[in-house]
């Protein structure tokens, strides 16, 4: 979303004007009033946390009123494509029945226009979903401005304890909020489809830290975090194999990982994609496996090669033999199936050699390191080779 400042006096919208977008007032007030027979009718002064011009985005009619800066103001832009986009996503019931509200709110208008001056009165009561759409157009410029950058925390080889690749992470460093973790904006990004620019932008710049690492045999490879959304997206492709063609990386050194799959509504859909990314040679990644986020139905349909097993299932084998079992299972089973293990969530030396023990080749964890910002984890990289 875009933010508009309008300085006291100006207009925001004229009467009879086609409508894009509303506006949600963040600081400041505006004057709504009507032309009528020359003369302007007030009907009411909107304060901060207050939503104006949405009927015309919702029926398709022109503005039923001008609006005007009481005081200078900072507006939240909500496009029309937003608004319908969340209307479309709604029940059809609940979606009429919005219509026919704001067709009965333009009948009341007309009818209070035509009996009295005034209609309410100023208002500053912040609605429900003031503190959302605020929040959703700061994720969407911190997109534009770069400050959601990637993280990279190393996985390594258990044996060795070398760096075989890095994980990129999403994290938001917000100038007024501070450093921000995924769990603290990314549901809000799904829910409103922001994910997909966010998946993107990080791809983009994952490969650009692909392209930094080198080209040495030895250099590390790069795993790409994309939610269920886009895996489905047979476009996914196309837009990936020209980020790697811009930055000089082969695709072997990517590996995307998928989490969230109970999320992926057509699992044809999303093999076909899979499928395409393969075939360009692309690895992919099941994360978080052994959560409930995770199903082994999605195994013997979906082409993985890499399977990440969550952190709850590896802290504490050490002194668990029922959990180590359960490790020992998942080996045996993604042997079968000829996919790669990583163990996440490694914070101890007891764990790191335990899971050594049981046959696991690659991990990931603060044990090792925690994420880092690029320039930071590359150069710790650099200083291990030889």
């Amino acid at each position: 979303m875009l933010s508009r400042d309008v300085s006291a006096g100006n207009l925001i919208f004229s009467q009879g004007d086609g409508a894009d977008c509303a506006y949600l007032i963040e600081q400041g007030e505006v004057d709504i009033f009507v032309e009528r027979d020359g003369r302007r009718q007030p009907l009411t002064v909107l304060g901060a946390g207050e939503v104006f011009g949405e009927m015309g985005v919702i029926d398709g009619l022109p503005r039923s009123a001008t609006a005007r800066a009481h005081t200078d103001c900072s507006l939240v832009v909500v496009s029309a494509e937003q608004i319908q986009q969340v209307v479309a996503r709604s029940d059809p019931f609940f979606a009429e029945l919005m219509r026919k509200l704001v067709g009965r709110l333009r009948d009341t208008q007309s009818s209070l226009i035509a009996g009295r001056e005034t209609v309410g009165q100023h208002s500053s009561d912040f609605g429900p979903g003031y503190a959302e759409v605020v929040r959703e157009r700061d994720i969407a410029e911190a997109i534009i401005s770069g400050e959601i950058e990637p993280y990279l925390q190393p996985i390594v080889d258990l044996g060795g304890r070398t760096v075989l690749g890095y994980e990129t992470l999403a994290r938001w460093k917000s100038e007024t909020m501070g450093l921000m973790r995924p769990f603290d904006f990314l549901p809000l990004a799904r829910r409103t489809g922001l994910i997909r620019r966010i998946d993107l932008t990080m791809a983009d710049r994952a490969m650009a830290i692909c392209a930094r690492l080198g080209n040495r045999a030895d250099a590390p490879f790069v795993s790409i975090n994309v939610s269920a959304w886009l895996i489905q997206d047979r476009s996914l492709t196309a837009t990936l194999a020209r980020m790697m063609d811009q930055h000089g990386v082969a695709p072997g050194r990517i590996c995307l990982e998928v989490t969230e799959t109970m999320l992926i509504e057509d699992l044809d859909a999303a093999e076909e994609a899979m499928d395409d990314l393969r075939d360009l040679g692309i690895r992919l990644a099941l994360d978080d496996f052994g959560t409930g986020l995770s199903s082994l139905s999605v195994l013997h349909r979906l082409p993985f090669d890499v399977i990440k097993v969550d952190g709850s299932l590896v802290q504490g084998c050490q002194t668990s033999a029922r959990q180590r079992a359960v490790l020992r299972g998942i080996l045996d089973l993604c042997g079968r199936l000829d996919m790669e293990v990583v163990a996440e969530g490694i914070e101890d030396v007891g764990t790191a050699r335990a899971l050594g023990d049981l046959g696991f080749t690659m991990g990931q964890g603060q044990h090792f390191a925690p994420p880092a910002q690029a320039e930071q984890a590359m150069a710790a990289w650099r200083e291990e080779v030889p």
